[in-house]
């Protein structure tokens, strides 16, 4: 496996080899289809997920071989589930605000944006969930809500400023308390 240069080092990058092109025309579409399949998300994130693995492929080229085509699929992999967490937590600017109807554009009165009415053993339930969540720490209650929210431990740090060690044990020590308060 290649090593990454360094950007801040005087060393020239690694040439390209000239057979760039030939690849992308030789696992283009073997690569979308089974990215495509690999990762559940739209044909425009698993296509721009393949064309950062074929710039990937460019910027640090791996040693040629058989496994260069398993390199490529585990790199769009990534990206594309990268992508596709990123466009998760984003807010569409296209969909209506919330209480106005899709299709006619119109607001809707009170009584059809109230949910279904729910079981009350299950709205109890919930409550102590929201009360034992109240009681954490501040710190902790910080760090399992960005967890729950679906961000990764390298997320959670760069966001928090902590160390993947503090993460962890913020992560650790809140579902203890939680566990131990049910």
């Amino acid at each position: 496996m290649s090593q990454q240069p360094d950007p801040r080092s005087s060393e020239p990058r690694p040439r390209l080899r000239g057979d760039e092109g030939e690849l992308f025309r030789l696992h283009h579409q073997r690569l979308l289809r089974l990215v495509g399949r690999d990762v559940n998300t739209s044909d425009a994130t698993v296509e721009d997920a393949v064309s950062f693995a074929f710039l990937q492929l460019c910027r640090t080229p791996p040693e040629r071989g058989d496994s260069l085509s398993a390199w490529l699929r585990v790199v769009a992999r990534h990206e594309a589930l990268r992508d596709d967490r990123r466009q998760r937590r984003t807010v569409s600017l296209d969909a209506p605000p919330p209480g106005q109807d899709e299709q006619t554009g119109e607001r809707m009165n009170l009584a059809d944006r109230l949910p279904a009415p729910v079981d009350t053993e299950l709205a109890v339930e919930a409550r102590e969930a929201l009360r034992a969540l109240a009681d954490l720490r501040w710190r902790r209650r910080r760090v399992l809500a960005l967890k729950v929210a679906g961000f990764s431990y390298a997320e959670i740090q760069e966001r928090l400023g902590l160390t993947y060690t503090n993460v962890n044990r913020q992560l650790t020590r809140s579902r203890k308390e939680l566990r131990d308060a049910a």
